[in-house]
């Protein structure tokens, strides 16, 4: 699968977002684009667009960071160092529905991008469901939905529907197959970088994590979290903890370099609507 996470707008915001204060220099930005071939004046005119869109502030000169909207994205996406723990037993039968998406009074696409990021899928027209088996209560799922986009006007409900507990023809929907193939194709992925990495020279290998690396925690953190046995939750689980061993590697390759780097290690930031 190619992986096409190397615009500068993708490595602007992955850097800020992994800082620690969540703010960085424009030189060190504009060095960090330069390991990906991109020229000072692309990096420059990236900045300034993003600053513009109110994706980034710049509270002082030559400093920027992230606004304070995307700070609930970031923690979102951060969830999936979590793994499994994001779960909880399932009980066959128990949905969960959100309907109102698609006459959202506002922000309809990145609603609908806030279901599709927390596991919900349309099973039948302007009716969005998923298994209830989030480690969530409502009022908590509602607050994380409405911290990535959900609009205020989206009903979410708890319910068992009419007739079959578990709808045969929902499953397409989420396509479970696909899924564990998607854990097992990933696991190999991230166990054959790793062992390339210790051939790699260090600049190399440094683009190397940011590129799977990036992929893999976008994949962890958008995955539908489906219970078992509708999914193969193991093999999810493995994928979890192939992609922590890997970041594992990754910081210890970025702190080869010096300190300041390590801090610059980049995250992925979600592509939304």
């Amino acid at each position: 699968m190619s992986h096409a996470r190397a615009r500068p707008s993708d490595i602007i915001l992955d850097l800020l977002r992994s800082a620690r204060s969540r703010r960085q220099s424009a030189a060190a930005l504009i060095e960090a684009g330069a390991l990906f071939g991109f020229t000072e004046n692309t990096m420059r005119v990236n900045l300034s667009r993003l600053v513009a869109r109110g994706i980034l502030e710049s509270p002082g000169r030559g400093v920027y960071r992230l606004s304070k909207r995307t700070d609930a994205l970031n923690d979102f996406v951060e969830r999936w160092r979590l793994g499994e723990d994001r779960v909880q037993p399932w009980e066959p039968g128990r949905w969960l529905f959100a309907h109102g998406a698609d006459g959202a009074q506002a922000g309809r696409e990145s609603c609908r991008w806030a279901l599709d990021a927390l596991g919900f899928r349309e099973v039948q027209p302007g009716l969005l469901a998923r298994p209830e088996n989030l480690a969530l209560d409502l009022n908590a799922l509602r607050d994380l939905a409405t911290g990535i986009g959900l609009a205020p006007d989206v009903v979410l409900v708890s319910g068992t529907p009419q007739g079959e507990p578990m709808p045969v023809r929902w499953l397409s929907a989420w396509n479970p197959a696909a899924l564990n193939a998607d854990y097992a194709d990933a696991v190999a992925r991230l166990r054959e970088s790793a062992r390339l990495l210790t051939e790699l020279v260090p600049a190399e290998a440094r683009l190397e994590c940011f590129r799977l690396g990036g992929e893999m925690i976008h994949r962890l953190a958008k995955d539908p979290l489906l219970p078992a046995p509708l999914v193969d939750t193991e093999a999810r689980a493995a994928l979890h903890q192939a992609m922590l061993a890997y970041d594992r590697q990754g910081k210890e390759i970025w702190a080869a370099v010096n300190q300041q780097e390590l801090n610059q290690m980049p995250r992925p930031q979600l592509a939304t609507a």
